[in-house]
Order: structure tokens, then sequence, then C-alpha cells
């Protein structure tokens, strides 16, 4: 019979996305010691990162201990000797190409299944390589959330009954239709007010220029996004729609038993330092904050990994504006940046608060930040040469792939190589000894059939657009040597007492897994 007293996570380990060690350091972040006394000194310092210094490889090189040449992991976004007409058809869709996210795509042993033979039990919150949609021996109930851009959509309504109108459209998210319903009544006062039913969910109640929060679904999960309904001439209605969120569950987790946390998208445009986006915060970091404890209490974990991505984006938004901006807009920039971190760490403390001081806390960020001024598009120079219908780039933001139904001809790779070193004179190709230099392997279908990469303050872009584009713009994913793709590490509480930091973010592994040892041991 199951005990009545709940199991909390013996180990957490909490990654803040794009974290940097200075502003952890300057504000004290992240210091579990002034929460349980026991837990003081640990000291946070300076984790340098792996090639290519982005989410997908570098949390795969945390879990695994090894570079991207050893787990596979070698970008954002990598393919495995598809077709091209494939990854054309599917590069648009972040459901159809999450696969560099998922367990299943990596090529070496991970900490979850090292969990799993040592007898301990795992979940995640938003932790990539933690969940896969194919089963894996060392599944764990986890949670993963992608987004979609926000939009406005324009509604016709029709007199139904005297005094209601209504009309509706759809929403296309991950090429699936979710249907919006939209009726205007007129309240006893004679206001008008939109009730807003998303599917076959509950009709939420607004009024001209209010905001809510409304769930819809899709076939692989929830997908919560803000509404904020506005009149216009001529019987129609304005729908402003904010970044939309994508919840998927896995190994067991429902997003049923999630519903009662509210949904995951925000509820208004945050990061205004930068007038050029309306980007809403997806998933929030109160939301994520709310998932953990839930996954928590119910699942009961040994360990629990947790993932807070906001930092990240605020720092993808802000950090040009508050390197290279005037005076008042860096100002306003560095508060804002700030602020995330700030509400991660009240969530953090708000998870820890709830687990307890028994456990042992692990925080590191998988890189760090820079600011980027040139977008470069390497797809162009297919586009010139007529190659697109056999040919794509892929990749992350500063190492692209070249993906081609066939091998290239030594002629075409002259040609080629010419074309993409003249798009910008820090784009380089990369032989084999090159690629083992920055921790990749030298072939394999995943490196594709050349490889380029390019320099600081710039980033490869696979969308429609110019050769190359003046941009104001933040980024990761640069060289490791650069101190700016840093991160940060942080531990304390039982097992962690004069352990040495980590050296490097594939050195992780090692230190996560002598904690668990040293739990083990007869005098804890």
């Amino acid at each position: 019979m199951k005990e009545d007293v709940v199991r909390t996570p013996k180990v957490v380990v909490f990654c803040i996305d794009g974290g940097v060690a200075d502003v952890v350091r300057r504000y004290g972040l992240f210091d579990i010691g002034t929460r349980f006394p026991r837990h003081a000194g640990g000291r946070a310092t300076v984790l340098p990162t792996i090639f290519p210094s982005s989410t997908a490889p570098a949390h795969a090189s945390f879990l695994t201990g090894v570079d991207a040449g050893g787990h596979g992991i070698v970008g954002n976004r990598f393919w495995s000797g598809e077709p091209v007409a494939d990854i054309r058809g599917r590069c648009a869709n972040p459901v159809a190409t999450l696969h560099p996210y998922e367990h299943t795509s990596l090529t070496a042993p991970s900490l979850l299944d090292w969990f799993a033979a040592e007898g301990a039990s795992t979940a995640a919150v938003q932790f990539p390589q933690t969940f896969s949609r194919q089963p894996f021996p060392a599944q764990c109930p986890a949670l993963y959330c992608l987004y979609a851009p926000a939009r406005s959509v324009d509604v016709t309504l029709t007199e139904m009954l005297y005094g209601t109108f209504v009309g509706g459209c759809v929403l296309e998210y991950y090429e699936q239709p979710v249907e919006v319903m939209v009726t205007d009544v007129a309240e006893p006062d004679g206001e008008r007010v939109v009730l807003v039913q998303v599917q076959d969910g509950d009709p939420v109640r607004l009024r001209y220029g209010a905001t809510g929060r409304v769930r819809g679904h899709v076939r692989e999960g929830a997908v919560s996004f803000a509404i904020t309904p506005s009149a216009l001439d001529g019987g129609r209605v304005r729908l402003a729609v904010g970044t939309a969120v994508l919840t998927m569950a896995f190994g067991g987790l429902t997003n049923a038993e999630l519903a009662h946390l509210d949904g995951p998208s925000s509820l208004s445009v945050e990061y205004t330092a930068n007038p050029g986006h309306d980007f809403h915060e997806a998933p929030s970091a109160d939301w994520i904050g709310r998932a953990a404890v839930h996954v928590a209490q119910r699942y009961e974990p040994d360990v629990l990994f947790v993932r807070f991505n906001q930092a990240d984006h605020a720092q993808e938004l802000l950090y040009w504006h508050a390197a290279r901006g005037a005076r008042d807009e860096s100002t306003l920039a560095r508060a804002q940046m700030l602020q995330a971190y700030r509400t991660i760490e009240a969530n953090v403390m708000m998870i820890a608060e709830t687990i307890g001081p028994d456990a042992s806390y692990v925080f590191f960020s998988d890189h760090g930040i820079d600011w980027v001024e040139t977008h470069i598009r390497p797809d162009s120079v297919l586009e010139d040469l007529g190659w697109t219908d056999r040919m794509i780039f892929q990749g992350d933001s500063n190492c692209a792939f070249l993906y081609a139904d066939t091998p290239l001809s030594a002629a075409e790779l002259e040609k080629l190589t010419v074309a993409v070193t003249s798009l910008h004179p820090s784009v380089r190709v990369l032989d084999a000894a090159g690629l083992r230099s920055l921790g990749l392997r030298a072939d394999g279908p995943r490196i594709g059939r050349l490889a380029i990469t390019s320099g600081a303050h710039t980033e490869f872009q696979y969308s429609p657009g110019p050769r190359c584009e003046a941009v104001r713009s933040a980024s990761h994913g640069y060289l490791p040597t650069d101190p700016a793709m840093s991160g940060f590490f942080r531990m304390s509480g039982l097992g962690t007492e004069g352990l040495p930091a980590p050296r490097g973010l594939t050195a992780a592994a090692d230190v996560v897994r002598t904690i668990w040892q040293r739990r083990q041991e007869p005098s804890s």
C-alpha cells in the first residue's frame, strides 16, 4: 500500500537557458542558501559550452558528457538522409522538425539512461532529450512546449437572434485547424461583450479590448493562446491572437492533468525595449513553475529536470538593444532582461520551497548570448544556381549543413564553395579537420555533403529573405572559445560539499552522477 507521505526529489536539475554568469553573480541569483542555510556557499562559476552553442546540442552535451560529434545532435536543426523534397515540406513546421530535441536522436547514452540503470526514477519539464514520440527504455513523465507566432484575424458576424451576432474562423497551428467561434451579445447594462469558444471548450467572456486565455487541441497536444477582441465597422470583430503554446505530454503524463494549471501562454507582449516584435512569452515562467511542482508531487521522481527558457527569449530580443542601443534604450533593455531572470528565480524558489532542503540542487545554463548585426541566408546561393530542387541548407546559428539528394561533382563543389564564401567575409567551408576541431563528426548523414560556418555577430537564417541583411538581433551558437557563449554552473546541498565545479559543459554529467552516488553512501 502506498504511503501517505509524499516523496520529494533527491536531486533537482535546473537549466536557466541562456543564463549568463556575470548576471547571476552580480545579483546573487539562484542561491538556494538564501532559503535553506545548509545550502550556503554554492558559488556560481562560468561554464564553457560546446559547438554549436545552441539549445539542442548543448543540452545533449550536458546529459551525455560528450560533444556534438559524440551525441549526434549537431544543431538545432539537422537531417539524416531524408529527400530534399521531404525536408522542404517539413522545415516550416516545428512539430515536424522536433527530432533534434528527442532522446531517441541521441547517439550516446545520457543521464536518463544512467539513472534508470541505477534504479532511480526521473521526470522532466521543458528539458530537451528527456522525451520522445517513440518509446525508449528510460522514458519518464515529461512535457515539452513549442510556440507559434502571434497573428490577427478579422471575423464577420451575422445576426442569428435579435441582438446576438455570431461568426467564426479557423486558425492553423502545426498544419492543423483550430476552430474559433465568436458570439457578440449584450450585457444587461447594454454593453456588448464577446464570447470566444475554441473547438468544444468552455466559452470565455471578454469585453472589447480585454484579453483572455483560451485552450484548444491539435493531434500532438493542447494549444494555449491569448485573445483580444476589438470592434470594427461593418459587423466585424478583429481577434488579436497572441503567441500560442503547444504542450506535449510524454511518458504517462497527460495534458488533461495539466488543465488546472491554467495555460502556459502569456497574456501580453513582453520585452518592449525592442519595439519590433509581437512575442508573448511562451511558455511563461510562472506556468513552468506550477507544472514542475505538479510533476514533482504527482510522479514523485528521484531526479527532476526543469528548464526555464525565458531568459534566453528575453536576451535574444533585447541583448542588441542593451549592448548597442542608446543609453535610455540600453537601460530599459537591461532592466527587462533582469526582470526575466528574477521571474525565473521566484519560480525556482517556489519549487525549492515545495521540495525542501533535503534535495541537492544543480543549476546550469547551456550557453550565453551575444549581439548579431548580420543575417546570412545560404539558401540564396542555391536559388542563384538553380539547385533548390535537390539541395537545401539547414543547421544552426553559425553552422550550416548542405543536404543534397545526390553527391556533388567536383565542379559543383567548387562552384558552391566560391558562391557561399562570397556571401560574407566570415563564411568558410569546413573540411574534415575543421569539423573535428569543432567537436563534430567529419562524416555521416547529419553533417550533410558540405558544412559552413560564419563569424561572430552573424547568424545563418533558413527562411526566405535577402542574401545578407543588417539586423538588430542577438543569438548564440558561436565558438565556445568566445566567452560570450559561456553559461554558468551552481550547486548546493547534500553530496555537493567540496565537489569541484565542472570545467566545461561536457563535464557536468559526471558532477551530477557524483552527487547522486555520494547521496547513496551510508553516511548520507
